[in-house]
């Protein structure tokens, strides 16, 4: 794997409230790293963003299971899994390097960290109090970009009746692959993926025009 790089796109001050829930809340259990945060329980391990909540000394406190994949393959040779990779710290660090500077204002950070070519993060941090930490906690959610483009693709691949060798072009292709890194990644000619993405258009343009 490539070393990771991080790119901020934005730092912002908002209004919002400290204490306010977690978005988009579903179900399922979910693993409390070093302790149980009952409150979260059963409400975000189904999420396709990761959620992890941080204490400012670095420590995972929580994290559901799309988080702690995202945390696996950043830190692939880390013998600890839940590990805060640097490039994720990096992001809390100015979290808390801002409500130093602007100790009245409340803080949402915004960066990207690509780290190979099917890694790109989008990750937002925040502060959020819980129990039973007595300062407040960083909370970050991760949405891995190539993940949510692919679960688009296959739904699209579905409802466009694509054969499986189509259906595996057109997932490279909305994960943003040129159709020679297509060619290469499948064994087949660029002329092939060219024919594939021609039968696809065709398929794209009857389902629509079915809808």
């Amino acid at each position: 794997m490539n070393a990771p790089s991080s790119k901020t796109i934005s730092i912002a001050s908002s209004p919002e409230r400290r204490n306010a829930p977690l978005q988009r809340s579903q179900s399922a259990s979910q693993l409390s790293v070093n302790q149980p945060i009952e409150s979260l329980e059963g409400k975000v391990d189904n999420l396709i963003d990761g959620v992890l909540i941080l204490t400012e000394q670095q420590e995972l406190i929580y994290a559901n299971d799309n988080a702690l994949r995202i945390l696996r393959r950043l830190n692939p040779s880390n013998a600890c899994e839940n590990a805060v990779p640097q490039e994720i710290w990096h992001i809390c660090q100015s979290l808390i390097d801002s409500r130093s500077l602007f100790p009245h204002q409340h803080w949402l950070m915004e960066s990207e960290i690509f780290a190979n070519d099917s890694t790109a993060l989008h990750i937002r941090a925040r502060w959020l109090q819980v129990e039973p930490c007595d300062r407040p906690c960083l909370l970050l959610t991760i949405e891995d970009r190539y993940q949510a483009l692919k679960s688009i693709a296959i739904e699209e691949a579905q409802k466009y009746g694509l054969t499986p060798r189509e259906k595996e072009v057109w997932l490279l292709h909305r994960t943003n692959y040129s159709y020679k890194q297509i060619s290469h990644e499948l064994c087949i000619t660029p002329n092939t993926v060219k024919k594939h993405m021609r039968s696809i258009h065709v398929k794209q343009k009857e389902s629509s025009a079915l809808a």
